[in-house]
């Protein structure tokens, strides 16, 4: 039963940990209806095969213990052969329950491979956990109608079946060794399939209750779900911290790049955004910092220590200032920046703007260079 408190289904996370510990809903019932199965239907297909080896053995122990000088060195060799017979008369049964031992448990729960069970662990000790587990179990009370049901079914098959072929049990002394095989064989394959049907009902039922417990205790309350969470997606505090440190380091890496800016577009008060543009390196004009406000400001002030051009234009401003650092412009403001870019480039090898404190004016711009929309030249002649 669950602990008071865990309410919640169990999170994909906590099924794989309890994975990892071993923790599957296993039913001891199904491995051995398969393995009971498996094995009576290899002692029908290869009963000849295991018949004959059998008679061969006992042909061979009591054909030679009356002519065999009953010593430390020959007792030895007789059992030895004896022992070697038998073990490859029933090799082909052993390897099948091994196998089937197997895939029983993988069809159940998959492939896993865990040693925690194996682990010591003082919970196994605890004695009031020890009392709590045996007497206050949903499991307990299972297990024990399980077990007193399958004793009856099975006691009542063995009645039926014994009581069927009670007259040939009295004939077994007057039969021969071949009919003798056969009709043991016989009564313990017709007995078998009974008790396998019986066991597949007990196998269902011990499957679904396995399930049933198994859900039941992996469990978890609303806070353990809330931990969890916290846990895989990182604490709060530490995430915004991340975060600062990443924004930092931007706002370190976008004033490092100001140097390589051609110009600087303001609104002119509260945005500041830096283009660059290299023939033949860049596609598009790409926009290397930008910022509002204090930012803004720190843009500005290294732009006019470098010398860059500072350009008052606030609608493109405002557009280009939603864009990310790095990002390169979008076809839609080409025209805009590069009637800019065009005149700063210009202004840089023909007009000094010292007096003007840095800064142009949209009237100057317009009337020094427009660029042809479609190629790109110039319309200043």
């Amino acid at each position: 039963m669950a602990e008071p408190g865990k309410t919640e289904k169990a999170t994909p996370k906590r099924r794989e940990d309890g994975r990892k510990k071993g923790q599957v809903a296993k039913s001891i019932e199904v491995n051995v209806v398969i393995n009971v199965l498996m094995a009576v239907i290899v002692l029908k297909v290869g009963g000849d095969y295991i018949m004959h080896n059998m008679k061969d053995i006992c042909i061979y122990f009591w054909g030679n213990v009356s002519t065999f000088t009953l010593d430390l060195n020959t007792v030895p060799q007789m059992m030895a052969k004896v022992i070697k017979m038998i073990v490859l008369t029933l090799l082909p049964i052993l390897a099948v329950v091994f196998l089937m031992g197997i895939v029983s448990n993988v069809i159940q729960f998959g492939f896993m491979l865990s040693f925690e069970p194996l682990k010591p662990s003082f919970d196994r000790i605890n004695p009031a956990k020890g009392f709590k587990r045996i007497f206050l179990s949903k499991r307990l009370i299972f297990e024990t109608v399980k077990a007193i049901v399958k004793i009856a079914v099975i006691g009542y098959i063995l009645y039926s079946v014994v009581k069927k072929i009670m007259n040939e049990m009295f004939l077994t002394p007057l039969m021969d060794m071949d009919t003798l095989f056969m009709f043991c064989a016989s009564a313990v394959y017709g007995l078998s399939m009974k008790i396998i049907i019986a066991f597949i009902v007990f196998a269902v039922a011990d499957y679904l209750f396995q399930r049933y417990d198994y859900e039941d205790q992996m469990k978890m309350s609303k806070q353990e779900i809330k931990d969890e969470m916290r846990q895989m997606e990182g604490d709060p505090m530490i995430k915004m911290r991340i975060r600062q440190i990443q924004r930092e380091m931007a706002r370190t890496r976008m004033i490092s790049e100001i140097p390589t800016a051609d110009v600087v577009i303001t609104n002119p008060t509260h945005v500041a955004v830096a283009l660059r543009y290299r023939d033949g390196e860049d596609q598009a004009p790409k926009i290397v910092a930008k910022g509002m406000n204090l930012m803004a400001e720190k843009i500005k002030s290294i732009a006019r220590e470098k010398g860059i051009i500072i350009v008052e234009n606030p609608p493109l401003a405002r557009t280009l200032v939603k864009l990310e650092a790095g990002w390169e412009i979008p076809p839609e403001l080409f025209q805009a920046v590069a009637e800019i870019l065009a005149y700063v480039f210009q202004a840089k090898g023909k007009i000094r703007l010292e007096n003007n404190g840095g800064k142009v004016d949209n009237n100057i711009l317009a009337r020094h260079y427009i660029p042809h929309p479609e190629t790109g030249g110039s319309n200043n002649g």
